[in-house]
């Protein structure tokens, strides 16, 4: 909700406002209401529908975490798909990988790209990398089409499972994942917050779990988030080694360090109850 110069999200009983300085875009795509903001302390801000995708001054938490956590536990991968992320943030983090030679981002919304590479040049700068290959339609019919073993790291960087959005935690389409998916190939999806969304972490790891033999759950933060305090889930079908993680630390990186691998992983005692 946009008004007398602030922008507030609400999330059930909590709301986050900030201080807005100028209105850069404002446009109703074929499937949602895309806003960008120029903010006074967190910078230009992707809203969705009302609701912060992304900013400026904190998207390299999320961003860093989702790439950087599968690619420590499995370091040799080549091909990549990216579920969602049209703002471009999670492309960024893995083109700083020069072993990786072909990434597929799978957007339902052609809009949000456009608008990302027009007013978020520093997530969406590597859009155009010769390895990136743009998919504008719905990831679930998309992952239908895939032959079996065509990625060593699929990465959901999906909105809430909403709407359009709302198959991508369900049963079938993790099925069509793990087909699409390498022997040791890895899935990592945000999974909402630790704090205020622990509904929709439940059934992600229940959903998940019934799919694949080998699942983890991990954290990280991002402020402008619902909670602060984020969920990551993390399947495959080969057992996940911890203690054979890469201590290659990637290319100007904010927040990431190779030894955050086995912090990010360990599970605070609420969250092992929650999702037992």
């Amino acid at each position: 909700m946009l008004s007398s110069l602030w922008v507030t999200e609400k999330y059930k009983n909590t709301s986050l406002s900030l201080k807005v300085k100028n209105v850069l875009l404002r446009e109703k795509s074929e499937y949602q209401l895309i806003e960008i903001l120029d903010t006074l302390d967190w910078g230009r801000i992707l809203m969705l529908d009302g609701l912060m995708m992304t900013t400026e001054k904190d998207e390299f938490f999320y961003h860093e975490t989702i790439v950087h956590l599968p690619m420590s536990i499995k370091p040799n991968t080549k091909k990549v798909m990216v579920i969602g992320g049209g703002d471009g943030g999670t492309v960024r983090e893995l083109c700083k990988y020069p072993s990786i030679e072909s990434i597929v981002l799978v957007e339902i919304d052609k809009a949000v790209i456009e608008a990302s590479k027009k007013f978020l040049p520093t997530l969406s700068s590597s859009l155009d990398d010769s390895r990136v290959q743009i998919v504008a339609q719905d990831a679930s019919e998309y992952i239908k089409q895939v032959s079996k073993d065509s990625f060593d790291l699929i990465i959901s960087d999906s909105s809430d499972p909403e709407g359009f959005a709302a198959t991508l935690i369900e049963t079938d389409f993790y099925k069509l994942i793990m087909n699409a998916l390498t022997h040791e190939g890895v899935f990592i999806a945000q999974s909402g917050s630790n704090i205020l969304q622990q509904d929709e972490l439940k059934t992600t790891w229940k959903n998940l779990s019934s799919v694949f033999p080998h699942n983890e759950i991990a954290w990280s933060i991002t402020p402008t988030y619902p909670g602060a305090w984020w969920s990551f889930v993390l399947a495959s079908k080969a057992a996940i080694e911890k203690k054979s993680i890469s201590q290659v630390q990637p290319a100007n990186c904010k927040f990431w360090r190779p030894e955050l691998t086995a912090a990010l992983l360990s599970r605070p005692q609420f969250i092992a109850d929650l999702i037992n």
